[in-house]
């Protein structure tokens, strides 16, 4: 993740021309054109492509985000806002900062949390929180109010109900900071874009493909655990899916051959679940009874709510020793 706060709070319609040109020119980056096309000062320029990485819009190996292409040459207002929009809501650290002032935070220290949390350099906290204003307000996922802000009415009436789900901008929005509120701000910024990415498609996925929501998840429930397994020093290299992981977590040997349990039993039990329930999704027919497994739309809500739970459980007590579900 790009870290580098830009040294300006530049209009978002500038990020998104400046997006846009260095897309249609195979993403080479030229100040000088730039500066011309939108005739804006060097440190503006510098500024739009700081956030464009920030945004992932322009990637660490310098090749554009196939998505900006949707602004095409000329894109309208309409289409350059809710284009950069995407880019925002998919931005861990803004839903972080949001979930903060949800849960009854200033804006004031759900920034600094946010500075801190990810470690973000140059400027200040201050300046972070109003760009994260700055942002929100343009794009309309939040307004004003006299003690920070408050996040849209269509998306605080999926917050309230987050299924059925469609596929607005604002129903993504939604699950993004449902996720964030249930793990907590800590525990989402450890998830990578690409595992956060995964929870939001199991859960559009619910109402129409329930056996590739559960996939989804358990997919990410895989990858935490062996996140998991390189923090507590557990090889789980050579291990296939969530049982087996499971079982080197908790079955774990030290160098003594002592056995060092890396879960509690009930966290190993839940997770053997959870590991059983995404092969029902993934695999074809029962060996024995060559059945397959009708999985409802109910049951993959259930899965991702239970996943969620579980991953907040094994994090907090492999870092915190704390027992919680």
């Amino acid at each position: 993740m790009f870290k580098k706060l830009p040294s300006h709070n530049v209009p978002l319609l500038l990020v998104a021309d400046v997006a846009c040109f260095v897309a249609n020119n195979n993403g080479t980056i030229d100040i000088g054109e730039l500066k011309q096309f939108t005739n804006k000062s060097e440190a503006y320029i510098r500024s739009c492509i700081a956030i464009c990485r920030m945004l992932n819009v322009i990637c660490e190996d310098g090749s554009i985000t196939p998505y900006i292409n949707e602004l095409g040459k000329t894109p309208d207002k309409t289409s350059r806002l809710n284009v950069i929009r995407k880019f925002i809501q998919e931005y861990e650290p803004f839903i972080t900062f949001i979930q903060y002032h949800l849960n009854d935070e200033s804006i004031e220290e759900s920034s600094r949390k946010v500075y801190s949390l990810y470690r973000f350099e140059g400027k200040n906290a201050v300046f972070l929180k109003d760009l994260f204003m700055t942002w929100g307000i343009t794009v309309g996922i939040f307004t004003k109010s006299d003690d920070g802000f408050l996040v849209t009415e269509s998306i605080r009436s999926q917050l309230v109900d987050i299924n059925p789900i469609s596929l607005s901008l604002d129903d993504d929005m939604a699950i993004r900071i449902y996720i964030s509120n249930i793990l907590g701000g800590d525990i989402f910024s450890t998830l990578s874009s690409a595992e956060i990415e995964e929870l939001v498609n199991g859960y559009k996925k619910c109402d129409e493909d329930a056996r590739g929501a559960i996939e989804c998840v358990g997919r990410v429930f895989e990858d935490f655990l062996r996140r998991i397994s390189m923090i507590v020093g557990v090889n789980v290299s050579g291990k296939n899916g969530i049982g087996q992981v499971i079982n080197a977590l908790y079955n774990y040997r030290n160098s003594l051959g002592l056995l060092d349990n890396k879960l509690h039993s009930k966290q190993a039990s839940i997770g053997a679940a959870i590991g059983d329930i995404r092969n029902m999704a993934g695999h074809s027919l029962e060996a024995r009874t060559m059945e397959r497994w009708d999985l409802t739309s109910h049951s993959a809500k259930m899965y991702i709510e239970f996943t969620l739970s579980t991953i907040k459980s094994i994090h907090e007590y492999v870092h915190h020793s704390y027992y919680i579900f």
